[in-house]
């Protein structure tokens, strides 16, 4: 069970995107200080399972989940008046940068026009409710300025950072327009071991784990330079569960304000599965091999991005004032925690 956590002035929250990575574990924060807690999967999909379980809310009786189509503004707005939230924690739509560019519409929908139905919802059923979006560092495409924080003009340079501008820029107009408590959360790189396996800290962990237990022999990545600012997931949703708790709607930068990059990340992962890596080569020729000199990392050259940030990072000055936000978990630690998770999983399987 998660540590206690200090109450919170909120008795119902409701979260979307519930079955996600940040979805479960704010639920399991929330829960843990009391709050009840409605949680919305998409129509047709399965029922909110793995993650719940892992985290042991699953049969919480303050649980109770809603299918819902984010699509529908009349769905949006008669679950918000059934629910009447004190807190709205808008977390669900398309997440991954990746698949962005292969439907950039479905993307404006799902992260721009999914905030829109919220934000009306609450206009017109709870507005006294605070309402607080996941927004993304990726708003902030490639910056001229580093590190990044809530002044930094946004400059989206991929058909995802368009889509989060898009719901970023919501909240704050109506906020401005209407007076709602409307927060957004400029998330920067986020992790755990509830990441899903599409997502590249995840696929190397769990890859890590798959080849010490002698299951796989390599993995292909990406861009190894790609440098991010990586938090430990966990801390991150504690930090949105403060902002519902302000008394008035404000932007944050949520981060750890270290940065790293792919590859350093792959060389910790490898070595919390005992394989100490050594890279050799550049460029779609580099690889990684383990003592033996055997391939455990190579490049492909399909996983590059179009367009990829050079360098996020994050400063996050205004949320440890504001919020108390204080990460702790550094690289080393958070590789290890997921590492050490996917052995045990695979040791289950």
């Amino acid at each position: 069970m998660p540590d206690p956590v200090a109450p919170l002035p909120y008795a119902r929250a409701l979260i979307t995107g519930i079955g996600g990575q940040d979805g479960a574990l704010l639920a399991q924060h929330l829960l843990a200080a009391g709050v009840a807690v409605d949680g919305t999967y998409r129509p047709g999909g399965a029922t909110p399972a793995w993650r719940l379980a892992e985290l042991r809310i699953g049969a919480d009786p303050g649980l109770r989940l809603h299918a819902l189509d984010l699509g529908d503004a009349a769905a949006c707005r008669e679950l918000v008046a059934a629910v009447r939230p004190q807190a709205i924690f808008h977390l669900a739509g398309q997440s991954r940068v990746a698949d962005s560019f292969t439907d950039p519409l479905a993307s404006i929908a799902a992260n721009g026009g999914s905030t829109l139905h919220l934000l009306e919802a609450l206009r017109n059923e709870a507005r006294d409710a605070h309402f607080v979006l996941a927004a993304s560092a990726e708003i902030f495409g490639r910056p001229r300025q580093a590190p990044q924080d809530e002044t930094t003009p946004p400059a989206p340079a991929t058909p995802y950072g368009v889509s989060k501008l898009l719901a970023h820029t919501a909240v704050g107009a109506w906020r401005a327009s209407y007076g709602l408590r409307a927060s957004s959360a400029i998330l920067f790189n986020h992790e755990s071991e509830w990441r899903d396996e599409a997502f590249v800290t995840r696929k190397i962990t769990r890859a890590a784990a798959r080849i010490a237990l002698g299951r796989e022999d390599a993995v292909a990545l990406g861009n190894l330079d790609a440098e991010r600012d990586f938090g430990y997931a966990p801390e991150y949703v504690a930090a949105l569960a403060a902002m519902a708790a302000q008394p008035h709607g404000d932007d944050f930068v949520l981060a750890s304000g270290r940065a790293a990059r792919i590859r350093a990340f792959a060389t910790l992962a490898f070595a919390a599965a005992g394989i100490a890596l050594t890279w050799r080569g550049s460029g779609a020729e580099e690889v990684a091999v383990d003592a033996a000199g055997r391939v455990r990392v190579t490049v492909d050259p399909g996983l590059l991005r179009p367009v990829d940030a050079a360098l996020l990072l994050g400063d996050a000055a205004k949320a440890r004032r504001v919020l108390g936000f204080a990460p702790q978990v550094d690289l080393a630690e958070l590789a290890r925690r997921m590492v050490t998770a996917d052995l045990e999983r695979e040791g289950r399987a």
